[in-house]
């Protein structure tokens, strides 16, 4: 069953009308980094914003977004964008801000699929270094990330203000 759902997974450029199931899978990633640490909670406004963000984005000559798609569903995603750095020589760079996979499809190669769709996308454009951000204290993406041959590069440091903060609703107090 598993190697005949992965043979049939397709992945295509995302259009706008993907936008309502790729904004559900965005919401279902934000809330497993949110378990892993509660500083990346979705405030009340992220859907909104996400789907105005999509819109932005979805046929931007420096952004791409690519589905995964099985039986008529989308079941994975991936969303990039180059970036320009141009104090620096490698003045491009490609960087990924979300990929995720519905769960049922973890592990069966959707998610490499998608990376390497992406790092295609890049090199069509002649950006052939990739950066992307993930939650120190998930495994799983570590793991998934460290398989896709990236290795620490920068590391972001963080000072919440407040000895002890604390979360409700979407503020902090």
């Amino acid at each position: 069953m598993i190697d005949e759902q992965k043979s049939r997974v397709t992945i295509r450029t995302a259009v706008s009308s993907d936008t309502p199931r790729i904004t559900e899978l965005w919401l279902e990633l934000q809330c497993l980094n949110a378990s892993h640490d509660l500083r990346l909670r979705p405030a009340g406004s992220a859907k909104s914003w996400f789907v105005d963000f999509v819109a932005d984005n979805i046929t931007s000559e420096t952004a791409v977004m690519f589905v995964a798609e099985s039986a008529g569903q989308i079941v994975g995603y991936v969303f990039g964008q180059i970036i320009h750095r141009p104090t620096l020589v490698a003045n491009r760079c490609g960087y990924v801000a979300d990929i995720c996979v519905e769960e049922k499809y973890r592990g069966q190669g959707v998610g490499r699929r998608l990376y390497v769709q992406i790092v295609s996308w890049f090199h069509d454009r002649c950006v052939h270094s990739v950066e992307v951000q993930i939650v120190r204290a998930s495994p799983a993406s570590q793991a998934f990330w460290r398989k896709m041959g990236f290795g620490e590069f920068l590391r972001i440091l963080r000072n919440d203000t407040c000895q002890q903060v604390e979360y409700k609703d979407d503020r902090v107090y």
